[in-house]
């Protein structure tokens, strides 16, 4: 997988971290079940950048699950995707 996609998922994860620390998510189960996605996947996917040697079956974050984190959160998509500005939205800090 390449450089950029990493930090995609890198910035996802955080953001979803946010989303724990603010209390709009219980945890990654809360948000896979919110977004008919599959938890297993995303906690494999997060294992799998925290160590690399473990990233067997899943590697890629689904867009709809990107597109989620944006609406739920007012996760700006610029930083989510590019890595510039801040994380929230104004409306959303």
């Amino acid at each position: 997988m390449n450089g950029r996609a990493i930090m995609i998922q890198k910035r996802f994860y955080d953001a979803l971290d946010t989303g724990i620390q603010l209390g709009r998510y219980g945890g990654i189960k809360t948000f896979c079940d919110e977004h008919g996605l599959n938890r297993t996947k995303y906690s494999r996917i997060r294992t799998g950048i925290q160590d690399p040697s473990n990233a067997r079956y899943y590697t890629t974050i689904d867009i709809d699950a990107l597109a989620a984190i944006c609406s739920d959160l007012g996760v700006n998509p610029e930083w989510l995707l590019l890595g510039r500005g801040k994380m929230l939205k104004p409306s959303h800090e």
